[in-house]
């Protein structure tokens, strides 16, 4: 029997935190502020408006199978909690010679619980434990260039402070040049 390793599809998959509309406008009036402390001719991809989400656990490429296993134990566990989340400020990443632009999230007690539920359930299936620590961010922009993009960061004169009302399974995939984000399951937060 030969199989055709071509047509089974593989996909590359994410757990994460999407914002409500509401926390979304916000995100986005933050990248627009931030924006004006931009360099002239800097080249940035700054990220769709609704693309946002608080990563929680990058699983990367996973079989069908796995996907289905991966649904299955999520679908059967008690329901996740809701949980506040806020921005404290931007920064790049993942350290200061980075070059993505991301608004750090404060990883709550709630936070570090949901991320160490969630690793458990991808290690069910057969993807190893997270072996560095979790840093919740939201990316909003990625440039090439080594120099600084922005003249400065901007700093926030308090948290900017939401709740997320569900945790969502997203494949991420490459088309034209930009990496496109497509949500395929939701579990509500209660």
């Amino acid at each position: 029997v030969i199989i055709n390793i071509s047509r089974i599809k593989m996909t590359r998959l994410f757990i994460a935190l999407t914002p409500t509309v509401d926390f979304n406008k916000e995100i986005s009036s933050l990248k627009e502020s931030q924006k004006a402390l931009k360099y002239k001719n800097v080249q940035i991809n700054w990220s769709n408006n609704n693309q946002h989400h608080v990563t929680v656990n990058f699983i990367g490429a996973m079989e069908p199978e796995q996907k289905e296993e991966m649904f299955n134990i999520l679908d059967s566990r008690p329901p996740f909690k809701s949980l506040p989340i806020e921005i404290n400020n931007l920064s790049y990443f993942p350290n200061e010679n980075g070059q993505v632009l991301v608004a750090n999230i404060s990883l709550t007690p709630r936070l570090q619980k949901l991320y160490d539920q969630v690793e458990e359930v991808v290690a069910r299936i057969g993807f190893g434990m997270a072996l560095r620590s979790y840093k919740p961010h939201i990316t909003l922009a990625r440039f090439k260039e080594k120099n600084r993009p922005f003249s400065e960061l901007l700093v926030l004169e308090e948290p900017i402070s939401f709740a997320c009302n569900s945790l969502d399974v997203y494949e991420s995939s490459f088309k034209g040049g930009k990496t496109i984000h497509s949500l395929i399951k939701s579990y509500s937060l209660e």
